[in-house]
């Protein structure tokens, strides 16, 4: 009798540990009713994804089966009885576990964005689908039924940084894009909730004259993430569309801008929060005075004072007028809003003029150095005696003078910025110039896995991890070694004077698109030192940063030695390429190796170049050579478009390598008529 009972006992826990299966037609998921319409939205991407490898899509339901096993997803810990709730930590923090009969697996959230992040945690560790699955071109294997193991239970904590986002910029390649498809519109969105980011950066998104938003704002309200604006735009708006305010919502001629019509400006910034309140946008508020555009103010204000202590006293002013408006608006008493010092609010700040507003969730978001990317002297030189919240803003990309049509900064870089400014003080916000998007993957994968968690993150092990998701646990130790090697080929132009960090100065392809542009203007006209400063330049020599003898030698000798790198990455990864399984080359083709080849093609078009401009050698040659090898810089790229990107260079209006080679063609024909 004894051993029958102790029969019965083991065969019981064997039964109790046994694996839970997710088998075609004996499933479904279930959102309570009430949940927020975001939760559904990853409810029903859980399901497509379901869809892709088992073939089969399981239904969505708002109630629970007695005779199928059930995936609930939950975002309110505190929703009543029927549920097996556990503890969670805070805010987005999630948890994944069976229940105690093994039944039923809860993906539960602490919040709405804790439940979608459980969602997709359970998507790419259980069902293999990667975050970046649309950039990749990933391919579903087939399982015919997915198993979790008895007793699963796993916690994730709420992230170490609060609001982490990204801020798509120089949209000329990704605006187009997003108008194919309603896939290229969103799926980036989902892309960053797979990430587990949860904020985007914008331009102006208050329309008129009716108090709606804009497309993108509504389409952050779809997927459950947080606005946020950018730099230049205080309250959602910029002064960029005064006249439009004035003319569509009251129908009369705009007042001039003036500092005197304050009470003008008010109007225009009420229109502007009354429209952020009437859509329930979640939205982390930016206050910023400055002027239509990525510009001081002081250029456009006729009755703005000269000297720069006037300047940053109606600075001071006009933000505290925002912030009060906030708090007025939303009846918190401490809001969370933050401050960007860019530009001119850097300098100002640096030197002890700027005065934000002070509160306990008043976000100081200091900005990378203009045009090379490291801690500027206002983070460097403030007083943190006070404590305060940070936020950070890297780019990662620029509009002028950085990577554009390639990565530059790389993810050591990033880490090394953010570990300085978390040595300042608490990171509450963080977000990264993100360009198109679809050249910085890697770089700003990177970013979400540090911001989540700081704490652990380790660049190399983020890289070692991502190469072998993406490309195979095999080949990922030599696939990351590739990626250093190719950040380590850039042509560092001036030495690094910020102390830990090895590449603060970076010779971006943005500045070869620049010197192209200046020495074509005056190829006749010789001088060692062609180069000017670009746009509104605030410090000498800073948009090229060269630190050689002369420009032109300079030059050549930096984009023959980088030629030579860049090909030797290459032609490793060429190698590498046979050892890769042929379901994932294209992507590393695209998010690597057409890098490496459009940048050693680059270098060796402008080298060829500059020895023209010298006049070195056969010039007729050395141009023909130049444009040889900008047509091969362009073809790399160009081999990359497949799938939904198969346009993506289309509307490549920035670089424009297409006009370039034209130019040189011109050229070429000029100077071969004068032999």
């Amino acid at each position: 009798m004894k051993k029958n009972i102790v029969a019965l006992l083991c065969a019981m826990i064997t039964l109790s540990a046994s694996p839970l299966s997710f088998e075609r037609g004996r499933f479904r998921i279930v959102v309570p009713p009430g949940s927020p319409a975001p939760v559904s939205l990853a409810a029903n991407t859980l399901a497509r994804d379901f869809g892709k490898v088992m073939r089969w899509q399981p239904p969505v339901d708002s109630v629970c089966s007695a005779r199928e096993s059930n995936i609930v997803l939950l975002s309110d810990p505190a929703a009543g009885s029927g549920w097996e709730v556990r503890p969670l930590d805070g805010v987005e923090s999630h948890r994944l576990y069976l229940s105690d009969d093994g039944r039923d697996l809860y993906l539960l959230g602490n919040d709405m964005r804790g439940a979608i992040y459980a969602a997709y945690t359970f998507s790419e560790e259980f069902l293999g689908v990667p975050p970046l699955w649309y950039f990749c071109g990933w391919v579903p294997g087939y399982k015919p039924r997915v198993e979790v193991p008895a007793g699963y239970d796993k916690l994730v904590g709420s992230p170490s940084v609060r609001f982490r986002a990204w801020f798509p910029n120089d949209e000329d390649m990704l605006n187009p894009w997003r108008e194919k498809s309603w896939e290229n519109d969103e799926l980036w969105l989902e892309a960053m909730l797979r990430l587990k980011l949860n904020t985007v950066e914008f331009g102006p998104t208050v329309t008129y004259p009716d108090h709606k938003m804009s497309h993108n704002a509504d389409l952050l309200k779809k997927y459950g993430l947080v606005l946020t604006s950018h730099h230049m735009v205080g309250l959602n708006n910029s002064f960029a569309n005064w006249e439009q305010y004035w003319k569509q919502v009251k129908g009369v001629e705009a007042p001039e801008l003036l500092l005197a019509n304050i009470e003008a400006i008010k109007e225009f910034w009420s229109y502007n929060i009354e429209t952020i309140m009437a859509n329930n946008q979640e939205n982390l508020w930016q206050i910023a005075f400055r002027g239509r555009r990525d510009e001081p103010f002081w250029n456009v204000f006729a009755d703005a004072p000269a000297d720069e202590a006037a300047r940053a006293e109606v600075i001071n002013r006009m933000v505290g007028m925002q912030y009060d408006m906030i708090k007025q608006a939303t009846g918190e008493a401490d809001p969370f809003v933050r401050m960007t010092f860019y530009d001119e609010l850097s300098d100002l700040l640096a030197k002890g003029l700027l005065k934000p507003p002070s509160a306990s969730n008043m976000l100081w978001t200091f900005v990378a150095g203009r045009r090379d990317h490291y801690p500027y002297d206002d983070l460097v030189n403030y007083d943190f005696s006070k404590p305060m919240q940070l936020g950070y803003y890297m780019n990662l990309q620029f509009t002028s003078t950085g990577a554009h049509l390639a990565p530059a900064e790389g993810p050591w870089k990033m880490e090394a910025n953010y570990r300085y400014v978390l040595s300042r003080g608490p990171l509450t916000f963080s977000v990264v110039n993100a360009g198109n998007i679809r050249e910085f993957l890697m770089e700003m994968s990177a970013n979400a896995a540090m911001m989540w968690n700081v704490g652990s993150y380790s660049t190399d092990d983020f890289l070692h991890d991502f190469c072998a998701q993406y490309y195979g646990a095999d080949v990922a130790a030599d696939a990351a070694a590739l990626y250093r090697a190719y950040y380590d080929a850039y042509w560092l132009q001036k030495p690094s004077v910020f102390p830990g960090m090895d590449r603060q100065f970076i010779f971006q392809d943005l500045r070869y698109c620049q010197v192209f542009n200046q020495v074509l203007r005056r190829f006749d006209d010789f001088s060692p030192n062609p180069l000017t400063d670009i746009g509104f330049e605030r410090v000498p020599r800073r948009s090229f940063r060269l630190d050689g003898i002369n420009d032109v030698d300079s030059i050549i000798a930096g984009t023959g030695q980088a030629a030579l790198r860049f090909a030797a990455v290459a032609d490793s990864c060429s190698a590498l390429m046979a050892r890769i399984p042929i379901e994932r080359q294209a992507f590393f083709y695209d998010n690597l190796a057409s890098y490496a080849s459009y940048m050693a093609s680059l270098s060796e078009s402008l080298h060829h170049f500059m020895q023209a401009y010298k006049g070195n050698g056969d010039r007729l040659s050395e141009l023909k050579a130049s444009r040889e090898a900008l047509a091969q810089a362009r073809s790399a790229l160009h081999l990359s478009q497949h799938g939904p990107f198969g346009s993506w260079y289309a509307n490549d209006h920035i670089w424009d390598l297409s006009d370039k080679l034209r130019s040189l063609d011109r050229l070429i024909n000029r100077v071969d008529s004068t032999r």
